[in-house]
């Protein structure tokens, strides 16, 4: 049972809000400035092929999202980021997942961590681990 975690850009009543897509098909968002998630042995998930089509024509469709096996909800600032890599992904300027700190020559696609949290709209490294299985 896994849930898909996204930066919901589709107008409308739920614009700029987390969505959170259940194993079972329900939904649930919440507002960025007032909620962070905690995503338990998450997965940075990428569909390349749909995201080079998003880069070349500029034109936004959901190709990345972050799996996770469990979460956590939390009030905004309850998990402080300052001192954590923050997460990138934005297919319209590159079709990977990056991650701060890095010179943008590796892809973080279908990486693994033990915990990855939000603030605000972005993702960031809470902890992580070399061996997940």
């Amino acid at each position: 049972m896994k849930y898909k975690v996204r930066f919901h850009l589709q107008r409308g009543e739920h614009y700029m809000h987390w969505q959170i897509k259940a194993w079972d098909g329900t939904v649930k968002y919440l507002d960025p400035a007032k909620y962070q998630i905690e995503m338990y042995r998450a997965k940075l998930i990428n569909k390349t092929n749909a995201a080079r089509k998003v880069n070349l024509a500029g034109k936004k469709d959901v190709c990345g999202w972050v799996e996770c096996d469990n979460f956590d909800i939390n009030e905004a600032g309850q998990c402080p980021t300052k001192y954590m890599d923050k997460l990138s992904y934005n297919p319209i300027k590159d079709v990977h997942w990056r991650r701060s700190g890095d010179d943008g020559e590796y892809s973080w696609d279908n990486t693994e961590y033990d915990l990855l949290v939000t603030d605000g709209n972005g993702v960031y490294v809470a902890s992580e681990s070399c061996c997940m299985a």
